[in-house]
């Protein structure tokens, strides 16, 4: 399961919209600093992404809810995506030259095939039925642990020693 932590920015008793922060994957690598991916990724900032959930654990506005999306969906949509289109572009230009057209002919039913592929995609995860399917599922609601502290240093729970004692100051 794929998760993601969402903000709920509306809520009804049947509905929430979350937001969650769309982040490249260079914001974790470690060699974000010398690579020229990582400074086009910069250029492009946070996207942020509201989604349309049912309101299956009495959501507030305001609260943090953890969102995810099975494994095997996310494999279905990527083989939607991305591999469809390029079947349907190969054997497109492969009956092209099956059936002896030149070049140029070939280059452009290959095209009409990326592009029958590219819109088959779009249908197939559009469809109502499909939408569902692929829709992330609300898991679980992040509730604030009662002895933490949100201070300038982070969280800190109140009954642990603070960075200064145990130092032996004075």
């Amino acid at each position: 399961m794929i998760e993601e932590t969402a903000t709920v920015v509306a809520a009804t008793p049947e509905f929430i919209w979350v937001e969650a922060q769309a982040r490249s994957a260079c914001s974790s690598c470690g060699t974000q600093g010398s690579c020229s991916t990582a400074s086009v990724a910069k250029l492009f900032g946070m996207r942020r992404q509201q989604l349309r959930l049912p309101n299956t654990l009495a959501a507030k506005l305001g609260d943090k809810v953890v969102i995810g999306v099975a494994d095997q969906v996310m494999v279905k949509a990527s083989l939607a995506a991305y591999v469809l289109p390029v079947v349907l572009m190969l054997g497109a230009a492969i009956v092209a030259d099956l059936q002896g057209m030149g070049d140029t002919q070939q280059v452009g039913v290959a095209l009409l095939g990326l592009l029958l592929g590219l819109l088959g995609a779009g249908v197939l995860t559009s469809n109502r039925r499909m939408n569902r399917y692929f829709q992330p599922q609300l898991l679980r609601k992040i509730t604030p642990h009662p002895l933490s502290l949100k201070g300038r240093g982070g969280t800190r729970d109140i009954l642990s020693p603070s960075p200064l004692e145990g130092e032996g100051l004075g």
